[in-house]
């Protein structure tokens, strides 16, 4: 029994085909080429560094702790003296004033202590305007307007800032 095969032509297949693969192929040789352009032609823009103020020092992470815990006491020393009513609350925010604006100083070398909240913001000292403003109307205000100021939540917040200051 005698069986014939008859084969057809290699490539016979519809022109839509070939239209898809080249297609595929300029797509990947675009996807090439802007990848080789990302990774050696395109120049990053450098960082721009904020200016720091006059005397900025980075601190030192040993002493920074140190310095941390000698604020952090002192906080907590001022705001039971406040509690065992032995200061006023205008004095109790007058000292914790002082108390932050020394940290900054011995943190990172910065006069704080001299400048005004408006000196403050221009620094740009993370956190440190906010915690200003949160005793600055207490402590120069007059009395009735620092009637609904919490002592405790002011003293809470400027640990806060101590304890996350890097």
């Amino acid at each position: 029994m005698e069986t014939t095969v008859t084969l057809r032509p290699p490539f016979e297949y519809s022109w839509w085909v070939f239209a898809i693969g080249i297609a595929l192929a300029a797509l990947a040789l675009l996807l090439l080429i802007w990848g080789l352009y990302k990774i050696f032609y395109k120049k990053k823009a450098p960082k721009v560094k904020e200016p720091m103020p006059e005397g900025y020092r980075k601190p030192i992470p040993q002493h920074l702790f140190i310095i941390k815990r000698k604020y952090i006491a002192g906080i907590s020393k001022l705001k039971n003296d406040y509690e065992k009513e032995k200061i006023t609350k205008r004095e109790a925010y007058l000292k914790l004033s002082l108390m932050i604006r020394g940290y900054v100083h011995e943190a990172t070398g910065i006069d704080v202590e001299k400048c005004t909240l408006n000196d403050v913001k221009g620094m740009g000292i993370r956190h440190l305007d906010k915690l200003m403003e949160e005793y600055y109307v207490p402590e120069f205000a007059e009395d009735k307007r620092a009637e609904g100021r919490d002592f405790a939540t002011s003293c809470n917040t400027a640990v806060g800032v101590i304890r996350e200051w890097n």
